[in-house]
């Protein structure tokens, strides 16, 4: 079932067509991505888990110089050329002359430099060394089951699963920092906010060629840390408030102006706009533009009414994720003193659904759960609590149905018919195999 589909189970129960009232649609909506992300953070379901898998690096060591500006409080940190810059600096440490401090982003004009808070700076050259300590789990993870290193090797040497460790076991044990080496835990460490922006972009219309056809909608931004280095360490915040309607005539262009930002905050942003028109063609919230750290001024972004239409632009912009600014971070103890991948298995939030077409990431057969969710809400709002009990109860067997397949793994493997009756097969899960030449 997608969105569409739910939405039109719960309008036959309740008598009444969400369609027909735009906000009382967002409000269904709303309920329903409530419950769906929901039921997704509170138990461990084997559908809602994923592995995803993230570069570490070691430390490296390089020769640069620092200069220092007062009117930015940051320190420039240039190196000889663009390789000797690690790409993945962004948002880790920098060690100077014994002394840490967080790198906040690569120069984006000139990427064999990044900047640091405060004056370090020195003249002539030396030694500067760059370390990864902790590493940002991904947007949507909302617990980490397992870390580890997965090996392709027919006989590994390679440590594989991780031991996690607590807080107050790191600091019980008082595990050195600095020690490098090949990892053998890894410990939760202090999770990452970044605050929203409060101001909507400014939007205007410019003139351009006729074509473009008539087009309404609202804009609003993000700030991103830590962007150059893509997902794998930025941090990106929750929407800002959208600005008011703009309707664009067939001859203009949207102009976005954006809000000054101090140029002592190292934050990109990131542009997204909705399609505010009555009979809207998408529903989503899509990303147009991404703007470097300092720029204060203002771009045209260009789209037309057959890009909506047609669905190009849905196709070729990134729908926004809600990341709402929080990412956890974990530490590998010792530090990794080699590069290479590692695997999270984490439980995972899913995305909201929007577009009538999007589809729960669910086992098909329990897609209702959603639709029973909603309606006991629903129900209690409009003070039919008898009805709205028997979807409470409705809701509650499905969650016991899929606690029952998907909360926990059969640890044997179960064969029908396998001996002189169905039960649990005996021969071990690793069995010997030969390897053909």
């Amino acid at each position: 079932m997608n969105l569409r589909e739910i939405r039109q189970y719960i309008a036959n129960i309740i008598d009444y067509d969400p369609s027909s009232n735009k906000e009382y649609t967002k409000q269904i909506d709303d309920v329903i991505n409530h419950h769906y992300r929901m039921l997704f953070s509170t138990k461990e379901f084997t559908f809602a888990q994923r592995e995803r898998k993230v570069m570490v690096y070691t430390d490296v060591t390089v020769s640069a110089t620092g200069t220092y500006s007062g009117s930015t409080n940051r320190t420039t940190i240039s190196v000889g050329v663009f390789s000797s810059l690690p790409q993945w600096a962004e948002g880790n440490i920098i060690e100077i002359d014994g002394t840490e401090y967080d790198v906040l982003l690569n120069n984006p004009n000139n990427n064999y430099e990044c900047y640091v808070v405060g004056d370090v700076s020195w003249s002539g050259t030396q030694e500067v060394r760059f370390k990864e300590r902790y590493i940002r789990l991904p947007t949507d993870c909302v617990a980490l089951l397992q870390a580890g290193r997965r090996s392709m090797e027919i006989a590994p040497t390679d440590v594989g699963r991780f031991i996690p460790l607590t807080r107050f076991e790191d600091e019980y044990y008082n595990l050195p920092l600095d020690e490098v080496n090949i990892p053998n835990y890894w410990i939760m460490q202090d999770d990452f906010m970044l605050t929203a922006p409060t101001a909507a972009p400014t939007v205007s219309a410019s003139s351009t060629t006729p074509g473009q056809g008539v087009r309404t909608v609202r804009v609003a931004q993000t700030y991103v840390q830590y962007g150059k280095n893509g997902k794998i360490s930025e941090v990106e915040s929750a929407l800002s408030a959208f600005s008011s309607e703009i309707t664009l005539a067939d001859d203009e262009v949207l102009n976005i102006t954006y809000p000054a930002l101090p140029s002592t905050k190292p934050y990109g942003r990131r542009i997204y706009i909705v399609d505010a028109s009555d009979t809207p063609s998408f529903e989503g919230v899509y990303r147009v533009d991404q703007v470097d750290p300092g720029f204060n001024g203002s771009q045209t972004t260009a789209f037309t009414l057959d890009d909506f239409e047609n669905g190009i632009f849905v196709l070729d912009n990134v729908r926004y994720e809600y990341p709402e600014g929080y990412r956890q971070t974990v530490r590998l103890y010792p530090r990794q003193s080699e590069d290479f991948e590692i695997s999270f298995r984490y439980i995972y939030i899913p995305a909201r659904l929007q577009e009538d077409t999007d589809t729960p990431e669910l086992p098909p057969s329990h897609h209702l759960v959603l639709a029973y969710a909603c309606l006991m809400d629903v129900l209690t709002k409009h003070d039919n609590n008898t009805l709205a009990g028997i979807y409470r109860r409705k809701y509650e067997d499905e969650v016991v149905k899929l606690e029952q397949r998907f909360l926990t793994q059969k640890p044997r493997r179960f064969v029908k018919g396998f001996m002189k009756e169905s039960g649990v097969d005996t021969v071990p899960m690793w069995t010997p195999l030969r390897r053909m030449p």
